[in-house]
């Protein structure tokens, strides 16, 4: 672990690391930044600092003690870390943790404790959090995990030292990919899609993703073409694997994300799909931009109605109508996307 092996948050490293330096760690932080781009990692690196028995010059724990060796397999007694049962932090956790937190260190020389996420504390739990980040134990530090502080009581943020993550930009992500053995063109293109996050990085790099996007690409568009029914096939085939109809959609509001941001700016330059510039540049001189600028928030608002339940069939068919309605002029109106909108809003589709 330790802070050398993370990458994208220089200033945040070394913010810590004065005070681990000065003797001045703060008695509770808040970590707030993007999913996947090293919250945690850093929180468990600056534990291990602040309790290694051998600590680096640097100000950076050794990895190779008892001490740095119990945090990194998460069985060090001053170092805890909290997070949701059944999708929350209850107040029952927050108050058991208070007390344990209360004591003198058991074997290290300063207790930690990590809440992540924050924004799954409810209510009642942050304020029963509040009295023990008013008056803290003089050796604990409190380090709150979260993308956004707007989840959290204004008392309970205004009571942490908030300190923000970046994304990770893609030219170390890509950097980083090769180093774990993926080919450098694969690294490059899987890191524009990763969204600065090491941990999408990490895991698209690991699948078939690039592959995913050709195949869906593939299928798509000319559906979209051939008619209503091809239309419908094509909605079936996405709909039937669940387990892949959030990244199917991802993919595809990447994609069209792409497209917009072509036809604007004439290039692909800042497109997260550049190994298919080509690709990009071709469709986008065949789409008006005012109806890719439609077709955006409609592959969207298709992704939050999956999130929300709806039927994943008449979802997508709702979905592929509307982008036919938008993007092929001869396609003859919206009566394709109003019809299956219409049965969408039926009880029980």
């Amino acid at each position: 672990m330790g802070f050398g092996g993370i990458i994208g948050q220089d200033r945040v490293i070394a913010l810590l690391r004065r005070a681990l330096r000065a003797d001045r760690l703060a008695h509770a932080y808040l970590f707030v930044g993007p999913g996947g781009v090293g919250k945690r990692l850093v929180a468990l690196a600056l534990a291990q600092a602040a309790n290694c028995l051998r600590p680096l010059p640097d100000a950076d724990a050794c990895g190779a003690c008892a001490a740095c060796r119990k945090v990194a397999a998460g069985a060090h007694p001053d170092v805890r870390l909290l997070t949701p049962e059944e999708g929350t932090l209850r107040v029952e956790q927050v108050r058991a943790l208070r007390e344990e937190v209360g004591r003198r260190p058991y074997e290290g020389r300063r207790r930690f404790a990590l809440l992540d996420p924050a924004e799954a504390l409810t209510e009642q739990a942050q304020n029963a959090l509040l009295k023990t980040l008013e008056e803290p134990a003089g050796a604990t530090t409190f380090i709150l995990l979260a993308q956004r502080a707007g989840g959290l009581l204004p008392t309970v943020v205004s009571r942490c030292q908030r300190l923000a993550f970046s994304p990770v930009p893609e030219s170390l992500l890509a950097r980083h990919l090769a180093g774990e053995g993926v080919p450098a063109d694969r690294a490059v293109a899987v890191a524009a899609l990763a969204r600065g996050s090491v941990g999408n990085a990490l895991a698209l790099a690991g699948g078939a993703i690039l592959e995913s996007r050709d195949a869906l690409l593939t299928r798509l568009f000319p559906a979209l073409e051939r008619g209503p029914a091809a239309c419908a096939e094509v909605a079936e085939e996405i709909a039937r694997d669940r387990e892949s109809l959030g990244e199917a959609l991802d993919l595809l509001l990447t994609w069209c994300r792409d497209l917009l941001v072509t036809a604007v700016l004439g290039h692909p330059g800042l497109a997260a799909n550049r190994d298919r510039a080509d690709a990009l540049r071709g469709a986008a001189a065949r789409f008006p931009a005012a109806a890719l600028a439609e077709a955006v928030p409609a592959v969207a608002a298709a992704r939050e109605a999956l999130e929300a339940n709806a039927n994943p069939r008449l979802t997508c068919e709702a979905l592929l109508f509307r982008l036919r309605d938008l993007l092929i002029p001869a396609s003859g109106g919206n009566g394709d996307a109003t019809r299956r909108e219409g049965e969408l809003r039926r009880p029980g589709a």
